[in-house]
């Protein structure tokens, strides 16, 4: 191999590797920034299907993005630690994306409650999305080999021979299933607006993180992707991380705000009751259930009948 070549593939490593750990000082910084506004709202909150969401992004997907950082930085890993590390990647991304999704499903069932239509294709979608990326997990493991090589190991990293076909629908999934949940919530707005109704400020509020939600993590997936086919075989993997925390960051980031626009009613700490029709309602054992008190009977043909 070239010395041209090989400085080449360094410096397309070592950008990754940078990438990476801009990323995860962004995640840990945020974590950092917003953790007195966890311990606030958070913790006092009853048990409840977005607290467990909340606390599944923020304490599983974390630490499993760290952990995924820490080992692409290092060099000389063994092929047995690289195999394994591969095959991680993928249950690192359906994680993310189960739970981040999770976290939207759980913003449309606050507007849509009462339409069990809109609910239903909403998890059908969501339940797809999930079992796809399941079953894409499953077929690397079980029907793909894995061919790690340690022809490059003074780079940080692990690298292999050949990369499955099927990885290009770990981004393609995530795409179509947060389109049509973005989709859902802007139809909602535009129907109050074209009433013209008065729109609830928790409305405003959901309209506005998943927008600006769905723009960067469909602007991120994409980039993704087309780095994936496109791009420099060392280059190939340079969005993987800053979609996963974006979506991360994003995830914690729209129920805190929710919480944020709750107390700024003066909701109780028990939650009983709230002007802006949101709280965390009870988890019961025997039957999840998404349960809130609205506060909006004086808008006549509108409700907000769910959590965040």
């Amino acid at each position: 191999m070239k010395n041209g070549n090989f400085e080449e593939m360094a410096r397309q490593a070592y950008v990754v590797d940078w990438v990476a750990a801009a990323c995860m000082a962004c995640l840990l910084y945020d974590h950092v920034l917003t953790f007195g506004q966890e311990v606030e709202r958070m913790w006092p909150a009853r048990c409840s299907i977005p607290k467990l969401l909340f606390f599944a992004n923020r304490y599983i997907v974390e630490p499993m993005l760290l952990f995924n950082s820490i080992v692409s930085s290092r060099n000389f890993l063994s092929i047995p630690v690289c195999k394994f590390y591969l095959r991680w990647l993928v249950c690192t991304i359906t994680v993310t994306t189960a739970v981040v999704e999770g976290i939207l499903v759980a913003r449309v069932w606050a507007i849509y409650r009462t339409q069990k239509t809109v609910l239903a294709a909403t998890m059908f979608f969501y339940l797809s999305g999930v079992c796809t990326l399941v079953g894409l997990t499953i077929t690397d493991y079980a029907g793909e080999s894995v061919s790690a090589v340690n022809d490059f190991d003074v780079m940080p990293g692990c690298y292999s021979a050949s990369v499955p076909p099927i990885i290009a629908g770990y981004w393609i999934t995530p795409v179509i299933v947060e389109s049509v949940l973005f989709a859902l919530i802007a139809v909602r707005g535009f129907v109050w607006l074209k009433d013209k109704d008065r729109v609830p400020a928790a409305l405003v509020l959901l309209a506005r993180d998943s927008t600006v939600y769905y723009m960067v993590i469909f602007a991120l997936l994409i980039a993704n992707l087309f780095v994936f086919e496109y791009g420099p075989p060392f280059l190939s993997s340079m969005m993987v991380t800053p979609s996963n925390t974006a979506g991360c960051i994003a995830g914690s980031r729209m129920l805190l705000n929710l919480r944020a626009l709750a107390f700024s009613n003066n909701v109780p700490t028990d939650m009983e009751t709230t002007r802006t029709g949101l709280h965390f309602a009870p988890l019961k054992l025997r039957r999840l259930k998404l349960e809130v008190t609205t506060g909006m009977e004086t808008y006549p043909g509108n409700t907000l009948t769910s959590v965040p």
